[in-house]
């Protein structure tokens, strides 16, 4: 599921340039309360073509669903314990052949079968439970019930991690971390790679952040790069600096590899993410 998730570092003296690290934990922007709730909507549109010679196929997935964080706890250092719950979900799939699989949890009866089958396990199920610092760092992962507890470094749970302190415009600062290449698309393999965070604006509160990521080195195999194009986001992340939360993520993927397949072959795959905050108690 979604959301499913990195350009980097221009270093120009005129900017503060952070690489986060877990040494101290000063304050960041995110303000956790025992009981808190934040309750998100995500609409999740990907688009896969691969052209092999004269032949050409299309994969189409649309995922909508709405996801809630509860925080359970807040130690005395501001280290939040926080659970996640799948509350609905809505998918269209469209494979190559033209067929559509459809799943909507409102409506369980008019889904496909096998779509049914692989997500209705995940309506009002726990699906994990992170130790997250006021800087949006994921300290830990103490339960991850679906997929391997790494993804929780790549995909961010709240899409970004800030500095301490206070967030200017025309700050820049980056983080660093590995996407590990878990099965089935790999045996474990290890690529660092680079998020870049600079706050572009700030008005009545609301701080708005571009982000970007990349690899710092590419796989020499062409096709091995084909399973980290969807964590090479870039987009905009929207901040409430009063209120301490997210209130919205668009990141968009839109890459294009040539010759995975020999040559006269090419793969273009279009990811549009988007994370809207609906509900904070």
């Amino acid at each position: 599921m979604r959301r499913f998730l990195s350009t980097l570092v221009l270093i120009a003296s005129i900017y503060f340039v952070s690489t986060i690290a877990f040494a101290q934990t000063p304050t960041g922007l995110f303000k956790w309360k025992k009981g808190q709730q934040l309750t998100y909507k995500v609409e999740h549109n990907t688009v896969a073509t691969e052209t092999i010679a004269d032949s050409k196929t299309e994969f189409k997935n649309l995922l909508e669903l709405t996801k809630r964080w509860t925080v359970e706890d807040v130690s005395s250092e501001g280290l939040a314990t926080l659970t996640l719950v799948v509350e609905g979900i809505k998918m269209k799939s469209t494979n190559p052949k033209g067929d559509e699989l459809i799943y909507d949890s409102a409506n369980p009866k008019d889904s496909t079968p096998q779509l049914k089958e692989q997500l209705e396990k995940y309506i009002g199920t726990k699906i994990a439970t992170i130790s997250m610092d006021t800087q949006g760092r994921v300290r830990s992962v103490k339960e991850s019930n679906f997929g391997a507890a790494s993804k929780y470094e790549v995909e961010l749970p709240f899409a970004v991690v800030v500095p301490g302190g206070d967030i200017k415009k025309g700050l820049i600062w980056q983080r660093n971390f590995n996407i590990t290449m878990d099965p089935p698309q790999g045996t474990g393999e290890k690529y660092e790679t680079s998020q870049k965070y600079e706050c572009t604006s700030i008005d009545a509160g609301k701080i708005k952040l571009l982000v970007s990521t990349e690899l710092k080195k590419n796989p020499e195999n062409i096709a091995d790069q084909l399973p980290l194009l969807p964590f090479l986001v870039e987009g905009e992340v929207t901040l409430d600096a009063e209120k301490g939360v997210m209130t919205e993520s668009i990141m968009k993927v839109d890459k294009t590899l040539k010759g995975h397949q020999g040559e006269n072959s090419s793969y273009r795959m279009y990811s549009l993410f988007k994370e809207t905050l609906t509900g904070s108690k």
